[in-house]
């Protein structure tokens, strides 16, 4: 199945969603990114290079890799919606076109095509944010996101540096490429867009970026290949490390000291960049592993945490801050241990940032767990489903816990 026919799917159900009725049917909403995920897992796959050339032609498929990423977005997604208390139908439009938009840019040979339809993908996350809460935060993450975009697609035709390998020239695309990968996943300094947005609107407008768009990003900023960079791979790999680490301590300090209300927003954007600085500055299968294992968590605990902390699923929303704490055998423990076992083989530097950011986040994922809340009334079964809907991704998290590489090789094939 082409890969424009999945991304076709999400923007048509999507806009087709967000012309719902308001209330009776919103929830429907989850069935755009549970069909995109669907028709991803049965398409067929076809293995192609990391970034080669060609243009449109280039979109011939989606690798093993890929495929499993897509999957498991859009499922994640799909509970993200159906675990909300309260939904905008009109939040299917952007639902749809991210969604395609990470579909089509993980099925892109070529960096241009890509750097484009992240483009669309932002902007149309900035526009919905805007509208949805206008003002200084919301300006900038539309700014500072656009930026990034806008750098890669600045680096985008001088890939790969055929010829070009030495000098000044190889050096000006891996800036770029670092200030665009950056800018998309909010690692400082561009980070600060995302950090105010957590506070400025509703965590289902957030779940997009997060859960879409951000996983798509991390996977094509591992793949860039070194050997297309020349003299530019220093700078790429070192400034990634740097500004991951200090981002991972920085965002660890906030989940503990910011507002209960953006503490998960807090705790992702720092376990986000302790893996930018692995897939970035400790390229090693180890750290690798652990960046595909934190993903495969996030994505299975978001749906929940990123629902307000009421009453009604306050045991199982425990469950998935333990999960994401860092005590073993959760499946954060593995992955976190993966990454700080690749960056030890660097520098102590590395290691005590590391620690210390790995540290904070367990003292927040403490404090959240012993949130105390109001106990819930008993209810009719047929209103337990949520409740079972987030006792069934506790249970997938526990099994990653328990089998971290069986789970990533099954998601991602590797």
């Amino acid at each position: 199945m082409s890969p424009f026919v999945i991304a076709a799917v999400w923007v048509g159900l999507g806009f087709v969603a967000a012309a719902l009725p308001r209330q009776r049917y919103a929830r429907l909403v989850a069935i755009v990114p549970l069909a995109g995920a669907v028709l991803t897992l049965i398409a067929a796959r076809s293995m192609s290079p990391a970034v080669p050339l060609g243009g449109l032609s280039a979109i011939t498929g989606l690798d093993r890799a890929g495929q499993g990423l897509l999957v498991a977005t859009g499922i994640s997604m799909a509970f993200v919606v159906a675990l909300q208390p309260a939904i905008d139908a009109s939040i299917g439009r952007a639902i749809g076109v991210v969604g395609a938009a990470a579909t089509l840019a993980m099925a892109s040979g070529d960096p241009l095509v890509t750097a484009v339809v992240l483009t669309a993908a932002a902007g149309t996350l900035a526009l919905r944010w805007i509208a949805q809460a206008p003002g200084r935060v919301t300006l900038a993450a539309g700014r500072v996101a656009g930026s990034g975009t806008a750098a890669l697609i600045a680096a985008s035709p001088f890939l790969p540096l055929t010829g070009f390998t030495t000098g000044v020239r190889p050096v000006v695309v891996a800036a770029l490429l670092v200030a665009g990968v950056a800018s998309l996943l909010a690692v400082y300094p561009f980070g600060g867009w995302a950090a105010g947005l957590l506070g400025s609107v509703r965590p289902l407008e957030v779940a997009p970026w997060l859960v879409l768009l951000v996983p798509v990003v991390l996977l094509l900023a591992e793949r860039i290949p070194g050997s297309v960079l020349g003299d530019g791979v220093p700078l790429f790999e070192h400034v990634l490390l740097v500004i991951g680490l200090g981002s991972a301590a920085w965002g660890g300090y906030w989940a503990v000291r910011g507002s209960a209300r953006a503490r998960y927003g807090r705790i992702f954007m720092a376990d986000v960049a302790l893996c930018v600085a692995a897939v970035g500055g400790a390229r090693v299968s180890p750290a690798v592993s652990g960046a595909l294992i934190i993903l495969l968590t996030h994505l299975t605990v978001a749906p929940l945490l990123l629902r307000a902390g009421d009453a009604e699923l306050a045991w199982p929303r425990r469950v998935a801050w333990a999960l994401l704490s860092g005590i073993p055998p959760s499946p954060s423990f593995w992955g976190r241990f993966l990454i700080l076992e690749a960056l030890a083989a660097g520098n102590i530097g590395s290691t005590v940032a590391a620690v210390f950011a790995m540290t904070a986040i367990f003292i927040a994922t403490v404090i959240a767990a012993s949130t105390r809340t109001v106990a819930a009334p008993r209810r009719r079964w047929q209103t337990r489903v949520p409740e079972v809907a987030a006792w069934l991704l506790v249970a997938v998290g526990i099994a990653i816990g328990l089998a971290p590489q069986s789970a990533s090789g099954f998601v991602f094939g590797s």
